[in-house]
């Protein structure tokens, strides 16, 4: 039991070091191991997807929200005191692909592969 918690310390340490020091992928050396991390990838790029849906999804809502606001300031334009009550869209970042990395890393060594620091 004690070796459960391994990957989560090692994820862990790995993403505190990980500023400037680089690390590679090693891969698991068996088929089954190879095949989970193929999944692994999946996932990856489903989650991704779901990000960049999510992130889509945002950017039509501020998109209407700029146009209101661009009607406003055009409507308003007599009276500046007025402009200041005009609402300005809510900004957004783009997508965050974080937390996908993170499952991805943690699913790889689950898999059987570690990382390697590179020197």
């Amino acid at each position: 039991m004690p070796y459960r918690f391994l990957p989560v310390t090692l994820l862990a340490a790995l993403t505190l070091l990980g500023g400037c020091t680089q690390y590679r992928e090693v891969p698991p050396q068996t088929a089954e191991g190879q095949a989970c991390v193929q999944q692994c990838h999946e996932t990856k790029s489903a989650c991704e997807r779901r990000e960049d849906e999510s992130y889509q999804g945002l950017k039509v809502i501020y998109d209407a929200q700029n146009q209101t606001y661009q009607n406003c300031l055009h409507n308003s334009t007599r009276d500046p005191n007025l402009q200041s009550l005009c609402p300005q869209p809510t900004a957004i970042d783009g997508p965050d692909y974080r937390i996908c990395s993170e499952v991805y890393k943690s699913c790889f060594v689950d898999c059987g592969g570690h990382y390697e620091k590179v020197e």
